[in-house]
């Protein structure tokens, strides 16, 4: 991770240094991005990097926290609706304004393409845990939300939706990536709706009645 130090680099080199290296990451990948070409491109050298950041894939790991930090400036904290409606109404306003906003910032998507590596990388599996704890936590309220709100099914375990949920989300996300890279962004946003269908069919409460006979 980021040296403690790191914060004391200069705001206007810090900024430099970190929209070089989101550039380099996003154009090719962890694995195919130069430390040295990033450390050119920005000005410093290498003795002076190594002060504040420990190698690549601790530059890398900034690049990822600060292009997250700004989504999550950016869409807001998580608010409970007031009910079962507007909870869906949330979700998917907050789904697709994030859809909207990858298809105008090509470098994040390319960025937020990348962390596929990260989940199994073993030099970012650090980087990966520290962006996975919040955004597993917010997944937990909105799911508290919703069942509180009688929006999202109470007749399986919270533990076994969140893991399906987080499974759908990770499985999805390059698929969507890929589908924009290849046919453009109307098929981006035919996927995102029926992506957020699969979430809708996982999460919505089911019909109360008696269990379906068993087949002999």
């Amino acid at each position: 991770m980021p040296r403690p130090r790191a914060s004391r680099l200069d705001p206007e080199r810090r900024q430099t240094l970190l929209a070089v290296a989101a550039e380099e990451f996003a154009e090719h990948g962890f694995d195919g991005a130069s430390y040295n070409r990033i450390l050119e491109r920005a000005g410093f050298s290498k003795g002076v990097a190594y002060y504040y950041f420990e190698g690549k894939d601790d530059l890398y790991a900034a690049v990822l926290a600060l292009t997250l930090d700004t989504l999550a400036q950016r869409f807001g904290a998580w608010q409970r609706p007031a009910d079962a409606d507007g909870f869906w109404r949330t979700l998917r306003e907050r789904y697709f304004a994030l859809t909207t906003h990858i298809v105008n910032d090509e470098r994040s998507a390319r960025l937020l393409r990348s962390m596929s590596q990260a989940r199994t990388h073993p030099k970012l599996q650090e980087a990966w845990l520290r962006f996975e704890g919040p955004l597993v936590g917010w997944f937990q309220r909105v799911l508290a939300d919703g069942r509180a709100l009688g929006a999202v099914r109470g007749d399986v375990p919270e533990s076994l939706l969140l893991a399906s949920l987080m499974g759908i989300g990770q499985a999805t996300d390059g698929w969507l990536l890929e589908q924009w890279a290849h046919s453009g962004v109307p098929a981006l946003q035919r996927g995102a709706e029926q992506v957020f269908s699969l979430f809708e069919d996982l999460l919505v409460p089911r019909p109360v009645g008696p269990p379906p006979a068993k087949r002999r």
